[in-house]
């Protein structure tokens, strides 16, 4: 299970009210986002091991600058370094791959992983999390850095629905037939 939330991925302050900041959740009293209930909700039906993709570079603590700086990056097909590095990626079979939509596309994080990532002769599962958006083209982006895995159909989760999506995840994950 490999997936990227803003809310791990920007300084936010200790006191951050996750009720009123859009993307930003707790779950099992640890402060994530919207991706992060969904993977953690993954994890849980699947027996997955979690992977939090990072940046080295943090995104702001407003969610608007984040999405703003995420343009940018996408204007500028940009690549975040990464903090973290999926070490053992042959000890996997599937992998679940989750995001959320920041202007019709993965965040630009998500291609450093999959550049940097050999998922050859896996199958790939991908989830995302957006406002309406859905994956947008964001599978055709998958299949194209990862020609060699086997990308399977996802789930897209609007936002406003993530923390009422167990049985969502449940139903989705049953018709994976895993």
């Amino acid at each position: 299970m490999a997936y990227f939330s803003y809310a791990e991925n920007a300084e936010l302050p200790e006191d951050v009210d996750a009720s009123s900041s859009a993307s930003i959740q707790t779950w099992n009293d640890v402060l994530t986002g919207n991706t992060g209930v969904i993977a953690s909700m993954i994890a849980e039906a699947t027996g997955a091991d979690l992977f939090s993709i990072q940046t080295t570079e943090k995104y702001p603590d407003s969610y608007d600058a984040t999405i703003d700086q995420g343009q940018e990056e996408r204007n500028a097909d940009a690549r975040p370094e990464l903090s973290t590095h999926l070490e053992n990626a042959d000890a996997y079979d599937v992998v679940f791959l989750g995001y959320p939509n920041w202007w019709g596309d993965m965040p630009m994080a998500l291609y450093s992983f999959l550049e940097e990532t050999d998922l050859s002769g896996k199958t790939v599962i991908p989830f995302v999390t957006s406002g309406g958006s859905g994956f947008s083209n964001t599978i055709s982006a998958i299949e194209s850095l990862e020609p060699e895995a086997s990308v399977q159909e996802g789930l897209a989760i609007r936002d406003s629905g993530t923390l009422e999506a167990q049985e969502q995840v449940n139903e989705w994950i049953a018709g994976l037939g895993l």
